[in-house]
């Protein structure tokens, strides 16, 4: 979470933060009156290092962010051309071995092994579609 009052309410800097690619949400902090007129902004950090980001990536946005919110520079090709490295999504399972976990979940709670069954039939057809 990150205090912007002196830049402008929270939800006008999330804003302006989303027109140049970067997503937060405006957020209230325990001292402001109300949500709508949040004084804070939060980042999804977990989402970003999913796709690979480290600590000097992060100092990197920070950057931007601050171009963005104290300088109001525009930063939205910058900001595509720093995202064009984090493409992939890291810190998960590989698919092959995130489906075999995932059917035995849906099999653990399905009492019905026929039911089981055609749920992973019809996730089959789904995915050839």
């Amino acid at each position: 979470i990150i205090r912007v009052k002196e830049f402008g309410p929270g939800m006008d800097i999330a804003r302006r933060l989303e027109e140049n690619n970067i997503l937060t949400n405006y957020q209230a902090l325990p001292d402001d009156a109300t949500f709508l007129e949040s004084s804070g902004i939060r980042l999804g950090v977990q989402e970003m290092t999913r796709f690979g980001m480290v600590e000097k990536d992060f100092d990197t946005l920070a950057g931007l962010m601050a171009d963005c919110i104290i300088r109001d520079k525009a930063v939205r090709d910058e900001v595509i051309r720093v995202r064009s490295g984090f493409l992939t999504m890291g810190f998960a399972l590989p698919p092959a071995e995130a489906l075999p976990l995932a059917a035995r979940i849906v099999a653990s709670v399905i009492p019905d092994p026929g039911y089981a069954d055609l749920f992973a039939e019809n996730l089959r057809r789904a995915a050839a579609a």
